[in-house]
């Protein structure tokens, strides 16, 4: 729960709130399966295909997918992507890029994340997870449970990059959020668990002739590997990403402007505009890194984005608080 200010017009006019500019991240695409609620139903569960996502091999193998309810009694819907099948191909949804988009992502980086609960490996080796094939390169992630029930999410790379995630058996138990972080004009991702950096040097593999897309469920790269995983949601980003330091439009200034939409982004619960730790929420320890960064400016900012006296609109965050109308939002 996030408590969220709703500013009026001349409020915002009072310190100078600032147009937002075009020039901070955006997202390419996206799967929300939704939350659980009274009325919810494994048919009533948002596809991906609704999201615009392509079930690739549907034709020869079936569907990838099904929707499945509240799913390790999260409170949230899941799109679970079951493959038992010993012999490939795999099931798994993609989304292509066109040429504008993958030139926009080698100047300014991708984040992809996803937040998935692993349900089962059939006792073999890392199968369900996600992938990117961008930039010349491959990276794929892959999920399998240790002999002792714990989550472990391996890397594709030359050299083994696999890390155990859970401990006392719980790899199932929880919903757990991946995100690959690529170094803009680099080929190196990061990945990042529920908000820590597990492994920061990892290039994937090369393979400059793959087609450029984005890929969940069961890559082929996992060989004839069978899993179970409930999907909550995924997302691909395009950046530059500004709001790391607080600059939520990206125009360069850390100002009122970024305020605003982090309290827009804290009331929709799909927006993570203002996500500036990167822990899939929008809440207040956002606000705080808008607020410790306010006032300063990148060296890419014009001379005409001067940002307002930072004691004004500080002063006026928290004189207003007491008067502003309030109202709580829950967070998927």
């Amino acid at each position: 729960m996030s408590r969220v200010f709703t500013w009026t017009a001349s409020t915002a006019l009072a310190v100078g709130l600032l147009p937002a500019a075009t020039q901070a991240s955006s997202v390419y695409a996206e799967y929300h399966a939704g939350p659980t609620t009274s009325t919810s139903t494994p048919a009533k569960v948002w596809s991906p295909e609704l999201w615009g996502w392509y079930d690739l091999n549907s034709g020869s193998i079936g569907p990838a997918g099904a929707g499945t309810v509240n799913t390790g009694g999260s409170g949230l819907n899941a799109w679970r992507v079951t493959d038992q099948r010993a012999s490939l191909p795999n099931s798994i949804y993609v989304t292509d890029f066109l040429s504008p988009d993958l030139a926009r992502i080698a100047v300014n980086g991708w984040r992809m994340s996803s937040t998935i609960r692993y349900v089962n490996d059939f006792g073999g080796g890392p199968n369900l997870g996600m992938s990117a094939f961008l930039g010349g390169r491959a990276y794929h992630m892959m999920l399998d449970l240790t002999a002792s029930g714990d989550l472990r999410v391996t890397l594709h790379d030359e050299t083994t990059r696999s890390y155990q995630i859970t401990n006392n058996g719980l790899g199932t138990a929880a919903l757990h959020r991946f995100q690959f972080i690529n170094t803009p004009q680099a080929a190196t991702v990061a990945l990042s668990v529920d908000g820590v950096v597990l492994d920061s040097t990892w290039d994937g593999i090369l393979l400059a002739n793959h087609p450029s897309n984005v890929q969940w469920g069961n890559s082929d790269q996992a060989g004839v590997n069978l899993g179970v995983a409930d999907y909550q949601e995924v997302l691909f980003e395009i950046g530059p990403f500004t709001e790391s330091r607080g600059d939520f439009n990206g125009n360069g200034v850390v100002d009122g402007a970024d305020f605003m939409i982090w309290q827009n982004s804290a009331s929709q619960p799909f927006d993570l505009t203002a996500d500036a730790n990167g822990d899939g929420r929008v809440d207040g320890a956002d606000l705080a890194v808008w607020k410790t960064n306010f006032g300063t400016r990148s060296t890419t900012a014009t001379v005409s984005e001067v940002p307002e006296p930072v004691s004004s609109v500080l002063l006026a965050v928290g004189g207003l608080a007491g008067v502003m109308t309030r109202h709580s939002q829950r967070r998927l």
